[in-house]
């Protein structure tokens, strides 16, 4: 390939993304949905383990991440039928929150069952491909508020690997709170006060 071609398919690509990132923004009902869902979950967690009664949330979390996926998709299964516009953006973001999801999901429910790592550890874990998540989505949406809610997930993970103790919880549900739930918000304003189509 010559430095000619390469240079035309970056120039093609790049007007590929602009040109998506003109019609591309997240009403926030996603992220708002699965804060909530996950605060929750977090709540209730704690408040377990500090009544001592584990012994009956044993169906609690598969039960609300299964409801979560079964929502998530059947959202977008309607979200897909009434889309106009299709773009290469709009795709990658598709890819890239069901990659994040799916890495939770596993992270959630696959280490602490074999035994890879301690429960406290899942609350970090998460938090570090939620980072991922948001830096990446921030780049798309050309909003750098976005991209910058990494860093926030990024240093919960870090001092919740520090701490390792059952106020992980409690920090985590903190990390929902102001960099999930409350941004879900701000993007459903943006949303309804602009005149951009979801895609």
């Amino acid at each position: 390939m010559t430095e000619f071609n390469a240079q035309q398919e970056l120039a093609f690509i790049k007007k590929i993304m602009n040109d998506s990132r003109k019609i591309l923004i997240d009403d926030g009902k996603g992220f708002i949905f699965w804060g909530i869902l996950v605060t929750i979950g977090l709540l209730l967690t704690y408040l377990a383990i500090l009544g001592k009664w584990k012994a009956s949330m044993g169906l609690m979390w598969p039960g609300l991440i299964t409801f979560g996926w079964i929502y998530t998709i059947v959202t977008e299964i309607r979200r897909e039928r009434k889309r106009r516009t299709k773009t290469f953006a709009g795709k990658i973001m598709g890819g890239l929150w069901f990659s994040v999801g799916i890495s939770a999901t596993i992270l959630g429910f696959v280490g602490t069952y074999t035994g890879a790592y301690h429960g406290v550890h899942i609350s970090p874990l998460i938090s570090i491909v939620l980072g991922i998540g948001y830096l990446l989505s921030g780049l798309l949406y050309g909003k750098t508020w976005i991209s910058m809610l990494s860093i926030g997930w990024w240093a919960g993970a870090i001092l919740m690997l520090f701490m390792q103790n059952v106020e992980t919880i409690l920090v985590m549900i903190g990390m929902m709170l102001f960099f999930q739930i409350i941004p879900g918000f701000i993007l459903y304003k943006e949303f309804k006060n602009g005149t951009r189509a979801i895609v």
